[in-house]
């Protein structure tokens, strides 16, 4: 989906282009050079041709500005082949215009490629600290650092499927990716704790998302993905936490997530229950649909092959077990559902 949009957004540049092209071309060879009149509308058209270079390299970098000024150069060259003026300094001034196309072209166009490329490594870079972040944190409380990583690309799978822009994509992988930072806030006595928790205790491990959402809300560019990590708690019907939100008053990433922790949660072993298969896993979100989960994401979650998930999950293998696949992925598990507090830290 998030390809297809980016095909579709970069099929339209190109059309623009073309038809910017064509209409200066047109006009370029239509009108005469004389009188005095049609010559000063000639030279403007004549500089309009600077334009299509210039949008073709802030829009496709080096390679498009390439492509874009040879159209243009030629466009111009059988225009001055074909009206070739007999004045010298008319002359010199096509031909140093033709070479300004070259220089307006693809001196952007590698600067632009240059700038992407420099913004790209600072992602990275961002996002490998991010991971190592949250590697850490997970290490703390699980004794692996591959949970976060797995929920992230659980999540994506999902958001894909849902039909999310690539754009909001990101944001939600970002959310997913970090929505436990909070945590970090959590006395290891509380977040560490064998057995179950006190009300007291309890109330205290529920701050996290605050906390990782107030955590998160100075970094300008994590400020979209700290609502997910605010309100990757809350539950369908209202009965979540820190806000009670209900519905579509939860953002899209954040019912995308509650569904992929949950899968992660019920395949993974835990101190208060061993990992289950998919089918146990997929039936028990299926329960769920309409109070803990958006029946519309649940759905989603259906319709995606089973081996698919396992993909991930192989990918995140470490200190992990395998869940057996089943036979038949649309055939539906049956047997005893888990309590409520049973599915998500």
């Amino acid at each position: 989906m998030g390809k297809d949009t980016a095909l579709k957004g970069n099929n339209a540049k190109a059309a623009v282009l073309v038809f910017l092209i064509l209409i200066v071309s047109l006009f370029h060879f239509l009108i005469p050079t004389e009188p005095h009149t049609s010559h000063k509308i000639h030279i403007i058209l004549r500089k309009l041709y600077f334009l299509p270079p210039v949008m073709a390299a802030a829009w496709f970098g080096l390679r498009g500005a390439i492509w874009t000024t040879a159209v243009v150069s030629a466009a111009f060259t059988i225009h001055a082949f074909l009206d070739w003026p007999g004045n010298y300094m008319e002359q010199a001034n096509q031909l140093g215009e033709l070479a300004s196309f070259w220089v307006v072209g693809l001196v952007p166009g590698w600067l632009f490629d240059r700038q992407r490329s420099l913004m790209a490594k600072v992602a990275r870079a961002n996002e490998e600290t991010l991971v190592a972040l949250v590697s850490a944190l997970d290490m703390r409380e699980r004794n692996t650092r591959l949970h976060s990583q797995r929920v992230r690309d659980y999540t994506l799978l999902l958001a894909d499927r849902y039909g999310v822009p690539e754009e909001a994509r990101s944001v939600i992988g970002l959310g997913a990716l970090l929505h436990d930072v909070g945590k970090i806030a959590v006395p290891d006595h509380i977040l560490l704790k064998p057995s179950g928790l006190s009300d007291a205790e309890w109330e205290e491990m529920r701050r996290h998302p605050d906390e990782g959402f107030r955590l998160l809300q100075r970094i300008d560019f994590l400020r979209e993905a700290a609502e997910i990590v605010h309100d990757h708690h809350e539950r369908f019907d209202g009965s979540g936490y820190p806000r009670g939100l209900k519905g579509e008053e939860i953002p899209i990433g954040a019912r995308l997530f509650a569904v992929a922790d949950a899968f992660d949660a019920l395949t993974s072993n835990r101190p208060y229950h061993s990992a289950e298969g998919y089918d146990e896993a997929a039936r028990v979100i299926r329960e769920k649909s309409g109070s803990d989960f958006d029946p519309a994401v649940v759905e989603v979650f259906g319709k995606v092959d089973s081996a698919e998930w396992g993909r991930i999950r192989e990918r995140y293998a470490e200190k992990t077990q395998q869940f057996p696949l089943p036979e038949d992925p649309n055939s539906g598990p049956k047997g005893e559902g888990q309590g409520e507090g049973d599915i998500v830290d």
